[in-house]
């Protein structure tokens, strides 16, 4: 026969081992959290890393676009940067700075293109999804210009480190093609969405459903942001690359200098200010004339009839740097 007193001391054994394996049951629960937590935040990491990658990339594309391109018939200069992939593809576009309607873009919002297979440039790895990986960069600064192809070749814009750092918007008013945070002459900003939000709907090509921005209206400037009210709501990882940053890069191409002692870069020595290249004037003598002189680019590259020689990718870079 069972006594009281050892019923009640088994119903403390029991409590004491319902209390073990409660206490259990929420260490483990925890320790998983937090292995989930430290798998998710790794992961996080890693894409952040990657997107700081994919700048370095960018600018290195920038700094060897000649020599990425050196098959050529007018081997284009350096400075541009590929139009994004913005029908999803995962290639960069082939146009990208006139939109559909025709409006003039200031800026250029799409994901990261996977590489450009013709020219063996990666600018991401194919086992990651691009969709994640988004930029906007200024449209004078883009490889592919629909504003400036003309009839026998494709045409560049005249970059160099004296274009403007303002362009007229739809508006005819002067602005910085984008800001972030408010800051000025930014080149390209580049986003890692994170994990979707409420309202945000994927697999998609609008920007929308990833990045937290603000509304894009064709030709007019936008001031995009890198930071928001709240991880529910935000969480973009933003960074950019300055103007500073863009022509400290193009400035180390062009200004090598492998005789150090007559203080002169090698192209000043090596190239003839009449030879057709990158390096010297733009020079444009045919019939279809790009639209230089609407907005918001300069007349830099008029059509005259005096010159004999065709120079349509010259970014007159023989002028700031020579003596």
């Amino acid at each position: 026969m069972h006594t009281g007193k050892e019923k009640q001391q088994g119903f403390i054994i029991l409590m004491g081992m319902l209390a073990l394996v409660l206490g259990a049951a929420v260490w483990f629960g925890t320790l998983g959290n937090l292995r989930s937590n430290t798998m998710s935040i790794s992961h996080e990491d890693k894409n952040i890393a990657e997107l700081n990658r994919i700048k370095d990339r960018m600018l290195a594309y920038a700094v060897l676009h000649p020599e990425i391109y050196s098959d050529a018939t007018n081997i284009p200069g350096p400075g541009y940067f590929p139009c994004p992939d913005v029908d999803g593809d995962g290639n960069s576009d082939t146009s990208c700075d006139v939109d559909g309607a025709g409006i003039n873009r200031l800026f250029v919002l799409g994901k990261v293109p996977y590489k450009i297979g013709t020219r063996y440039f990666t600018f991401l790895d194919s086992k990651l999804d691009n969709s994640k990986f988004w930029y906007a960069v200024d449209s004078r600064f883009v490889n592919s210009s629909a504003r400036f192809a003309t009839s026998i070749s494709q045409r560049y814009s005249t970059l160099n480190i004296n274009i403007a750092n303002v362009m007229k918007d739809a508006g005819s008013s002067d602005v910085f093609p984008m800001t972030l945070d408010g800051k000025e002459d930014i080149v390209m900003v580049l986003f890692y969405s994170g994990e979707p939000l409420s309202g945000q709907t994927r697999p998609s090509n609008v920007y929308s459903n990833y990045l937290e921005q603000p509304t894009v209206s064709e030709g007019y400037t936008i001031d995009f942001r890198s930071v928001g009210a709240g991880s529910s709501v935000f969480n973009d990882y933003v960074i950019a690359i300055t103007r500073s940053e863009w022509q400290s890069a193009i400035l180390s191409r062009v200004t090598i200098d492998k005789a150090p002692e007559d203080g002169i870069p090698d192209l000043c020595v090596d190239l003839a200010d009449t030879d057709i290249s990158w390096f010297n004037e733009c020079k444009y003598t045919g019939a279809n004339i790009p639209p230089f002189t609407d907005s918001p680019f300069p007349a830099t590259c008029p059509n005259t009839t005096v010159i004999a020689e065709e120079n349509i990718t010259g970014q007159n870079w023989r002028s700031i740097i020579c003596p």
